[in-house]
């Protein structure tokens, strides 16, 4: 019995390492979704990326805290996709609740989806359910956005004691995955992909030696791609001054 518990503790635990590292077999055509007010769905795409196997796909829409919300819903919540096939999931809005949502800023989402196997014949085989996570943002009347327009661009970074808090005057969320002196080396203290919230600040760990007169700032753009930008410090801000590439 004990010896059968201990194996039971190690497949477990090699089941977590396994799902934390492994691609899952139900994926979503992008990174990131953006839903404008004035539309009513979006449509997602889901791969199937098994050849051999049919996998049902059970969607949902979270808040920020991760609670389940009825403002936006994902239509169908449970569908069949077969072996290498692709299907649709709807993000519906509910405009009674989104009337309700800040109309001034963003308000973040999650989309969730989570692939689920066949019952294995074997009932000495573990079954494990892989499951996604992509931010939603929901974006009311009055702050839609061109293609063009760039408010990240706003964003500024103030030094304090050597630490960095980005500052963000924006309506918008701003994902930063990049600060760095140059393109190459990362600010130590920075890790990569924090979100700095609508018309709010967040204090970060990263160093900026008071000597360093220029900061690579890559924020993550609509589409999901990587956007650098160069800004020019002083002794107390960094702020953008001219246009940067995109990577």
């Amino acid at each position: 019995m004990k010896n059968s518990r201990i194996s039971r503790v190690i497949l477990l635990a090699l089941a977590a390492a396994w799902s934390q590292c492994s691609p899952a077999a139900v994926n979503v055509d992008r990174t990131r979704i953006i839903m404008d007010a004035p539309q009513k769905t979006v449509a997602i795409t889901l791969n199937n990326d098994d050849k051999t196997t049919p996998f049902l796909a059970q969607s949902w829409v979270t808040d920020a805290d991760g609670v389940r919300t009825d403002a936006l819903m994902a239509l169908p919540p449970l569908q069949r996709i077969d072996a290498g096939q692709k299907s649709q999931v709807r993000i519906t809005q509910v405009r009674g609740l989104t009337d309700k949502l800040p109309q001034d800023r963003e308000t973040l989402f999650w989309f969730n989806v989570r692939g689920v196997p066949p019952k294995p014949e074997d009932d000495n085989v573990l079954q494990l359910a892989m499951q996604s996570q992509l931010k939603l943002f929901y974006r009311p009347k009055a702050i839609i956005r061109s293609s063009n327009d760039q408010p990240e661009r706003k964003l500024t970074a103030e030094r304090n004691a050597g630490h960095l808090t980005l500052r963000n005057p924006t309506p918008y969320y701003i994902t930063v995955a990049w600060l760095g002196a140059d393109r190459s080396h990362r600010l130590s203290g920075f890790r990569e992909g924090v979100m700095v919230p609508p018309l709010g600040n967040l204090p970060l760990k990263a160093v900026l030696p008071a000597e360093t007169r220029t900061l690579w700032v890559g924020y993550i753009d609509d589409y999901g791609g990587l956007q650098m930008n160069r800004y020019t410090c002083d002794a107390l801000n960094c702020e953008f001054k001219d246009a940067g590439a995109t990577s």
